[in-house]
């Protein structure tokens, strides 16, 4: 019995567990310090990922006990958002510092790891941060579940994977530049101007990026080639590889690459853009902006046939003929008084179908979307690449590891490296059946919960969603040919941005009166 009179059990004493084995705790502690610091400073050079294991577990650690508070840096995860558009597509990813046993210090990278830690941190102090994604995924349950369920995939296929090292490292990618930047869209893009501010940062950047493909043509050699400072200068077979010329064999003529790494990655984002620039054109409520975005056209267009690539053209003329068909519809639902709403709808058929008849009938544009000659060698290649590999897949349905797909079909071209081709095939061959519903689903339900809100669109932000589900649209075509990961963080940008305006549009019809009160408080 104590002093103030309560009782305790026998063999029972006040002080806990861990005070009483306190001294302990410190000496093992103190032993695994000094372990892990010989280490660190025996195998660093060899094994500094690995061994920033454990800081990478104690700031995860520190960030999930933070107090609760009112206020979440979310200013600064916007101002980052925006940094990493620049990043990604205005400096050539190749162009890093390189220092023994680290990965590649590219511009994107060091934007993308603050960033990530920002996200982190506003989801761990602000409930009210919470509270708003929370909100914003469940205007659109199907696509933030099927990112979630296909990163598990993705991990759980680094267990068939014969070399595990590289996919631990292409889901380490996957995590921060598609997850990450997808949930901080989500988020960033339902802030008023945001979307604009998107817009017009991308018709920028496609400017900028035709400008250096122009000079690039004039040179025959990607500018900077023979002028890297030392420093960003990476002794690698594969850089040297980008910064080589790169010509179409049957013809040898030059395609140009810009900053991107390939000719291909370069026409994938002129198609990706093209949706932003028409929608300057028929939206801005400036003529001057109209004028000069109605300049850009050619100038992209220009850009695509230099890089010889089939699939910039075909999302090229498909941003054409989808804006169009979304803008009339739009107009038709929105603007009873208009004739081009039900003009541009009810003539879409006719315009369509001409425009299938001259692909075929008219040689140049044939050219152009079907191939000729030129590009016979390249279609059957992908008609190989699908005949060997669809057996695989059925014959392996859950997948051979993130980032086997090449090596798994190992298929070589005629310099005798290793390629696949067509994105759909890489998916298969990665992450199997199940994968390939579940990655390919949540862009076609973005799409679909994009193109119904967008009918219901008002402001200037919301009005985004057209050449952002065009843009999807694109992507999700130009995959058929194209394996290609390097726009993929834009694309999943877009596919946050896509979310983030869906609810903005549910409140515009709530402000509106435009939604019944039960289906306001269902929304909730």
């Amino acid at each position: 019995m104590l002093d103030d009179g309560r009782t305790i059990l026998a063999n029972y004493t006040t002080s806990n567990s861990l005070r009483r084995n306190r001294s302990k705790l410190i000496w093992l502690f103190t032993a695994f310090a000094i372990l892990y610091g010989m280490a660190f400073g025996i195998f660093a050079s060899y094994f500094l990922l690995q061994l920033m294991i454990p800081l990478v577990v104690l700031v995860l650690l520190i960030i999930w006990v933070l107090p609760e508070m009112d206020y979440a840096p979310v200013d600064l995860l916007d101002k980052l958002v925006l940094t990493f558009i620049v990043a990604l597509l205005c400096w050539p990813d190749y162009l890093a510092l390189a220092f023994p046993g680290l990965p590649w210090i590219t511009m994107i990278r060091l934007v993308i790891v603050p960033l990530l830690l920002t996200l982190l941190i506003c989801v761990s102090i602000s409930g009210a941060f919470r509270a708003q994604m929370k909100e914003v995924f469940n205007e659109t349950p199907l696509v933030w579940k099927g990112l979630v369920t296909f990163a598990v995939i993705a991990f759980i296929s680094i267990a068939f994977s014969r070399d595990i090292a590289n996919s631990i490292n292409k889901f380490t990618v996957a995590i921060l530049y598609w997850v990450t930047i997808f949930f901080a869209s989500a988020y960033v893009f339902q802030r008023r101007t945001r979307a604009q501010i998107l817009v017009y940062m991308l018709w920028a950047i496609a400017v900028y990026v035709c400008l250096i493909a122009a000079w690039e043509w004039r040179l025959q050699a990607v500018p900077w080639a023979g002028r890297i400072p030392s420093f960003l200068a990476i002794q690698d077979p594969s850089v040297q590889q980008i910064l080589s010329a790169k010509s179409r064999a049957a013809l040898g003529i030059y395609r140009v690459q810009s900053k991107f790494t390939t000719p291909l990655g370069l026409a994938e984002f002129m198609a990706l853009s093209t949706p932003f620039v028409l929608h300057i054109i028929l939206t801005s409520k400036q003529w001057i902006f109209r004028i000069a975005a109605a300049a850009t056209i050619p100038l992209i267009f220009n850009t695509i046939i230099m890089t010889d690539s089939r699939l910039g053209v075909v999302g090229f003329f498909m941003s054409f003929l989808l804006y169009f068909l979304a803008w009339g519809v739009w107009r038709w639902r929105n603007d009873r008084d208009s004739i081009f709403g039900p003009a541009i709808v009810i003539g879409y058929p006719v315009v369509l179908g001409l425009f299938i008849a001259a692909t075929f009938f008219v040689g140049r544009l044939r050219a152009m979307v079907w191939g000729g000659g030129a590009q016979q060698y390249s279609t059957q290649a992908r008609e190989q690449q699908v005949a060997a590999g669809m057996p695989m897949i059925m014959k392996h349905p859950w997948g051979h590891g993130i980032g086997q797909g090449a090596l798994t079909l190992n298929h070589r071209n005629q310099a005798g490296e290793l390629t696949i081709d067509t994105y759909y095939l890489a998916v298969g061959l990665e992450y199997g059946v199940i994968g390939f519903i579940v990655y390919y689903g949540m862009f076609l339900a973005a799409i679909i919960y994009g193109g119904l809100a967008y009918m219901k669109a008002r402001s200037t932000d919301t009005m985004v969603l057209a050449p952002l589900c065009i843009a999807l649209t694109n992507f999700f075509v130009i995959k058929a040919i194209f394996s290609q990961q390097e726009n993929h963080p834009a694309v999943f940008l877009m596919l946050g941005a896509v979310t983030a305006l869906v609810l903005k549009v549910r409140k515009e019809q709530e402000e509106l009166g435009m939604v019944p009160q039960p289906l306001r408080n269902a929304a909730r």
